[in-house]
């Protein structure tokens, strides 16, 4: 794997990780991890040259000799020392001439962007060329004191960190506990190769030489490259054996270019690492499909009782609606669109401020509820927001729509059939009672007139007359009976549309619900989709050398 396709990869994540953060489906604590996972790399700085160098940095306290080493290193005072400098207060870079320093990014050098650092106006960053030839493919750093108390130093040393290959932590027999440095080196400690020194040796006792390894064992540095130096009085002959030679040897031999690419790569499995673990508990952290789920079965049961006190609280105002649109005073339930805002909740008499209220409070312990389930609480309440001034239109609409539906087909479809029935009735059964009346005046008056018989008397008439008018009387009344009322009607129609729309409501809620789901889906697959191509950049990465072991810790 090669750092720039881990740096793209990385910049990738953290554009979609952003995207999430702006959505409200992660909380900016979420992005924190993301930000210690560095994309940046010592290769990054040497674009365009074939053999890059080793970059090697001495790291650590105040007063641990980082500049007497690299005085010693040079053969001359490159990093001024001593009563010049009792702390550092700048990087000082010890470069073969040949190697090219332009490309550095410009964040890298306090004297801000477009400034080289070899400037002559330019103090926080010192540049010392050299034409050592065993020293060519090694190119030296000397950081700030870690454990300053001018946090402009700190910074400086955070901003060099990513891009540095070899970190050598120097420490002196009295300060090898130091508790800042020792903080960033667990903090870095799988990112980089490192190396230790054990400074003053001349002023220390195997004790804690020991004890140091202790310490680093704890680290998960079984078995470190540990040096013994002392830098006092470079220019002197030495009177006390150290492994100032060793040092210098072993970082030599590391600048060999296949180790430095296994280096690279080594550190870049890590971060790598390191991004997957992270992406991992994102999509973790995003799985929400059980409460999603119980949140919909809290809505539908709260929506069921905040409903059932709302039809109750406007049986009244249902009555008053569906009379005053009968008597013409209401010419419709729509609530009226304002000139440059949504439709209001206050401008029909179904749907008042009351019923409002209970509506936007529902929406509010939905939201709440989601809150306490783990649920993206902000990004449902963004979403529920659009809803809390829609209310008003829907059920107007839907009381209206059902209203006039009413109205216009009055009853139920038996009573509208058996109202046409009775009327059909009122008009044949006279007809019919008529008819046969007639046809029995035809009958006796032919027989009477033909045998002599007696006509047709009163008491026929009078009953012929109640036959006809009873065939008429019964149905006519049955017809008035089961002719629909409007106010019945109006109001059934009030109702329906009452209820219709805060079924509306409801489904309106939970597919706002579903959709939040889905979306979530999407992004879990978008963040596994990462993990994939992560585990494979991870399967290219090729079998680091042995001799790196010393020199990195793998994370678990």
């Amino acid at each position: 794997m090669k750092p720039r396709d881990f740096a793209t990869l990385r910049t990738d994540v953290a554009a979609w990780v952003n995207e999430l953060w702006r959505a409200g489906w992660i909380s900016v604590e979420d992005l924190e991890p993301l930000a210690e996972i560095d994309e940046r790399a010592p290769s990054t700085l040497f674009d365009g040259e074939i053999h890059r160098p080793l970059v090697v940095a001495f790291f650590g306290g105040t007063g641990v000799g980082k500049s007497s080493l690299l005085n010693r290193l040079a053969g001359e005072p490159v990093a001024r020392v001593g009563v010049e400098r009792p702390t550092s207060r700048e990087v000082t870079l010890y470069a073969h001439e040949r190697v090219r320093i332009d490309r550095f990014p410009a964040g890298l050098f306090s004297g801000g962007e477009g400034r080289s650092a070899e400037s002559p106006d330019f103090h926080p960053v010192v540049v010392s060329r050299h034409q050592n030839e065993r020293l060519r493919q090694v190119l030296w750093i000397d950081t700030p004191d870690v454990d300053s108390t001018e946090t402009a130093n700190r910074a400086l040393v955070l901003r060099w960190i990513p891009y540095i290959d070899l970190l050598v932590y120097v420490v002196s027999p009295e300060r090898y506990r130091d508790d800042t440095g020792w903080r960033m080196l667990l903090r870095e400690r799988g990112t980089h190769a490192w190396a230790f020194v054990m400074n003053h040796w001349d002023h220390g006792d195997p004790a804690q030489l020991r004890d140091f390894s202790g310490l680093l064992a704890e680290a998960g540095f079984a078995n470190p490259h540990l040096f013994r130096t002392r830098c006092g009085e470079f220019e002197q002959g030495a009177t006390i054996i150290d492994d100032f030679d060793a040092l210098r040897d072993f970082v030599t031999e590391l600048a060999d270019q296949h180790l430095l690419r296994q280096l690279d790569a080594r550190t870049g499995a890590v971060r790598l690492q390191r991004l997957l673990k992270y992406l991992t508990g994102l999509r973790n952290r995003l799985d929400h499909g059980d409460e999603w789920r119980e949140l919909q079965r809290f809505w539908e049961g709260h929506w069921e009782t905040t409903a059932r006190r709302i039809r109750e609280g406007l049986a009244w105002t249902t009555e008053l609606a569906a009379h005053e649109f009968l008597q013409g005073r209401l010419r419709s339930l729509r609530p009226q669109k304002g000139a440059d805002g949504p439709p209001t909740a206050r401008c029909h008499l179904v749907w008042d401020p009351w019923a409002n209220q209970l509506w936007e409070d529902a929406l509010g312990e939905l939201a709440v509820e989601a809150e306490n389930r783990g649920l993206p609480r902000a990004l449902l309440r963004d979403t529920l927001q659009g809803w809390v001034g829609r209310a008003g239109a829907v059920v107007g609409e839907e009381v209206e729509e059902r209203l006039r539906g009413a109205l216009a087909r009055p009853g139920n479809r038996i009573q509208r059939l058996l109202y046409r029935f009775s009327w059909f009735l009122s008009l044949v059964l006279p007809l019919v009672a008529s008819g046969w009346v007639g046809w029995n005046v035809v009958v006796f008056y032919y027989r009477s007139s033909a045998e002599h018989l007696g006509y047709l008397g009163l008491d026929f008439a009078l009953h012929s007359g109640l036959l006809i008018f009873l065939s008429w009387l019964v149905p006519f009344l049955l017809y008035r009976a089961l002719k629909p009322s409007a106010e019945r009607n109006a109001l059934r129609g009030v109702r329906a549309g009452l209820q219709a729309a805060l079924d509306k409501l409801s489904s309106a809620i939970a597919c706002e619900i579903d959709a939040l789901q889905q979306r979530e889906r999407d992004r879990i697959l978008t963040a596994q989709r990462w993990i994939e191509t992560g585990r494979e950049m991870e399967r290219q990465t090729e079998a680091a050398d042995p001799r790196l072991d010393r020199l990195l810790v793998r994370e678990a």
